[in-house]
C-alpha cells in the first residue's frame, strides 16, 4: 500500500504516537490504586495492541514482489532484449529488496522492544507479589 513512500516519513510519526499513547496509558495506570500484577497485565495489553497496529503499518509497507508471483516477471528473452528493460527490472527488484529489508529491521526492533518491556514488567510484578 505504501511501498513508494519513504518508510521513516510515516512509520516514524506512527512510532512516536504509539510511544506517547503508551506513556499516557502508563501514567494513568500508575495513578490507579491497583496491584503491580494488574498494572503489568494492563501494560502487556496496551503494548500488544500498539505492537499489532505498528506491525500492520509495516505489513502495508511491504512491496509487491512480482518475481514471486506468476505475473510481472519476464517469461522469455524477447521481453528484456534491451539494456533499458533489464535495468528497469533490476531497479524494481532492488527497491523491493531494500524495502523488505527496512521493514524486517523495524519489525525486529519492535519485537525485541515489545518483548523485553513486557517481560521486564511482568517479571517485576511477579517479584513484588512474591
Amino acid at each position: 500500500m505504501f511501498p513508494n513512500f519513504d518508510l521513516v516519513n510515516y512509520f516514524g510519526p506512527a512510532l512516536l504516537i504509539a510511544t506517547v499513547v503508551l506513556l499516557v496509558i502508563r501514567v494513568l495506570s500508575n495513578k490507579k490504586d491497583t496491584t503491580e500484577l494488574s498494572k503489568a497485565i494492563n501494560h502487556f495489553k496496551a503494548t500488544s495492541i500498539l505492537f499489532g497496529v505498528l506491525i500492520i503499518i509495516l505489513y502495508l509497507s511491504l512491496p509487491s514482489t512480482p518475481s514471486l508471483k506468476t505475473f510481472g516477471y519476464p517469461e522469455d528473452i524477447e521481453v528484456i532484449k534491451r539494456d533499458k528493460d533489464i535495468l528497469r527490472l533490476l531497479q524494481e527488484y532492488n527497491k523491493a529488496i531494500v524495502r523488505t529489508t527496512e521493514v524486517l529491521q523495524w519489525f525486529l526492533f519492535l519485537f525485541v522492544w515489545w518483548f523485553l518491556t513486557t517481560l521486564f514488567g511482568v517479571a517485576k510484578a511477579f517479584k513484588t507479589v512474591k
